[in-house]
């Protein structure tokens, strides 16, 4: 039995209410529960006021037996961020958005040079995915196509992490956009004339979508992760996608994280939850419980809210 937890962001608070409302208590090896293991589908750091602490419950209990995880984009972008390639320059640049992006970890971690580096190369042990008996979890998309690419090769390394970013492969390969799309999701493009706008105000020519429905039935408001106005009520153009592949119905249940969903938790589909409902901006820290069954229920999600609950 399991219990998948979302996004966490920095909200060891949160993190830890949410565990004792789960059950879980704290003995000197971090939390556990006599019966159930936490998965964290990865998202640990930035953005939140307690990110060492959290690192610290996250690990410890992993690192214990008493949990499992996968590693989320920030994770991997930090890895980015605190690397250098042969010609020394950092495979993640360090522009005023990508400063942004990592400065709460950055501030955090500051007095704390030889902690953060341990937490790096922990980094580098944290699979893309998990193929359980009877459930799948990932960061943001399950693709069997991208799976097979992977084969073995299911944590960055040191050297796997250059590789991905190398002439050869970064943007390019297939075996870039496996690592990619698990962690950061697939995108598709957005048709031509219309424009969105990210949440950077950047305007963008893809969109994340939703991978894990039938596309050939959609609407574009339905398919992509966020509404263009002028989009709604078309049927999506399939024929102009780099992928026409979902998440089957009669596959096993998978869990994700990811994509900052607000209200009330509940699945996607019979076999597919999202568990991540914004915690770092103010949302709910969610995990769904899970003790076996083949179609997922919204009646076992459970949350705290970032305020109050």
């Amino acid at each position: 039995m399991y219990d998948i937890i979302g996004d966490i962001h920095g909200h060891a608070d949160q993190l830890e209410k949410l565990l004792r409302k789960m059950g879980y208590e704290k003995n000197g090896k971090g939390y556990l529960h006599p019966e159930r293991t936490a998965v964290f589908v990865g998202d640990f750091i930035d953005r939140g006021p307690k990110i060492r602490e959290t690192l610290k419950i996250v690990r410890d209990m992993t690192e214990n037996g008493k949990a499992l995880a996968v590693m989320g984009n920030h994770e991997y972008n930090a890895m980015c961020y605190n690397t250098k390639n042969e010609k020394g320059e950092y495979l993640r640049k360090r522009s005023d958005n990508n400063i942004n992006q990592h400065l709460a970890t950055i501030e955090q971690f500051g007095n704390y040079e030889a902690e953060w580096q341990s937490y790096l190369e922990w980094f580098h042990t944290l699979p893309l995915y998990l193929d359980l008996n009877e459930i799948r979890i990932v960061h943001a998309c399950w693709d069997n196509d991208n799976i097979e690419i992977l084969g073995d090769r299911n944590t960055i390394s040191p050297d796997f992490l250059q590789e991905l970013n190398s002439e050869k492969h970064c943007k390019s390969s297939s075996l870039f956009w496996a690592a990619d799309e698990c962690i950061k999701g697939r995108e598709e493009k957005i048709p031509e004339g219309y424009k969105f706008y990210d949440k950077h105000k950047k305007e963008r020519d893809e969109m994340r979508v939703r991978w894990y429905l039938n596309m050939s039935e959609l609407n574009y408001e339905d398919f992509y992760m966020e509404e263009i106005a002028e989009l709604r009520g078309k049927k999506v153009d399939t024929e102009n996608l780099k992928k026409k592949s979902y998440y089957l119905e009669s596959e096993k249940p998978v869990f994700c994280g990811h994509y900052w969903f607000d209200g009330i938790p509940k699945t996607e589909k019979k076999n597919v939850a999202c568990v991540d409902y914004s915690i770092g901006t103010g949302g709910k820290l969610t995990a769904y419980r899970w003790s076996g069954e083949k179609e997922l229920s919204d009646e076992n999600f459970i949350w705290v809210n970032a305020k109050g609950d």
